[in-house]
C-alpha cells in the first residue's frame, strides 16, 4: 500500500480522519490507531493490558462506528488508551467483529493527552471500496 494508513483532517470543531486499508481488518486496525492518536502519541503508550471488544452493526459503517465508539468507552469507564489491535473474528455478511485491544490506563505524568474525543459521528461517515482495498472517512466530535 502506498497511502499512509490514514490522514487526519479539521471540520468545523471536530476533527475527521481518511483512514485506508487493504482488507476491511486492517482499515478497522488502521481506523482505531489513527483515533487513538488524535488522543496520544501512540508511542507513549505500551501494551500493558488488554480489552476483548465485540461489536455488531448494520452495515459496514455502523460496524465502524460501534467498534471507534467501544474505545472511546472504555476510555471514559476505565482511562484506557490502546495502541496495538488485534481483529480475531470479522464477518462482513453477518457484519460483526471481535478483536483484541491493547494498551494501558492514562497517566498524566506519561501521556500528553491532546484533546478528549466524545464521539464518532454519522456526519460524512462511509466506507468504500476502492482499487487498493478499502478507504473510510470518520469526523469525531471533541
Amino acid at each position: 500500500m502506498d497511502e499512509l494508513p490514514f490522514e487526519v483532517f479539521e471540520h468545523t470543531a471536530d476533527v475527521g480522519l481518511q483512514v485506508y486499508g487493504r482488507t476491511l481488518p486492517e482499515l478497522f486496525i488502521h481506523a482505531a490507531e489513527g483515533m487513538e492518536s488524535l488522543m496520544v502519541p501512540l508511542e507513549q503508550v505500551e501494551p500493558r493490558i488488554r480489552r476483548e471488544v465485540e461489536v455488531e452493526g448494520d452495515d459496514l459503517v455502523s460496524l465502524l462506528i460501534a467498534w471507534l465508539s467501544r474505545l472511546i468507552f472504555l476510555f471514559d469507564t476505565e482511562f484506557l488508551l490502546f495502541r496495538q489491535f488485534e481483529i480475531e473474528d470479522f464477518s462482513e455478511t453477518q457484519l460483526k467483529m471481535k478483536a483484541r485491544a491493547s494498551g494501558e490506563p492514562y497517566d498524566e505524568q506519561r501521556h500528553e493527552l491532546s484533546s478528549a474525543i466524545k464521539a464518532v459521528t454519522w456526519h460524512q461517515a462511509e466506507v468504500v471500496s476502492t482499487a487498493n482495498g478499502y478507504r473510510a472517512r470518520i469526523i469525531f466530535d471533541i
